[in-house]
């Protein structure tokens, strides 16, 4: 058996580091939202942030 961590309180690459660490049966990690929508959310928005400080 193949065991996998993954789920939302492993959100960060911190976390999945302290769970690998401190188990001894986990295998690896499987990153869904961790690798898509959450580094998207954060891009997008900075983004926005700095097109709100754009004057006329």
């Amino acid at each position: 058996a193949i065991v996998l961590v993954h789920g939302g309180p492993v959100s960060e690459p911190a976390d999945a580091q302290y769970v690998l660490q401190n188990t001894r049966y986990c295998h690896g990690f499987y990153g869904a939202s961790s690798m898509e929508r959450l580094p998207t959310e954060r891009a997008l928005t900075e983004q926005t942030r700095q097109f709100k400080t754009v004057t006329f």
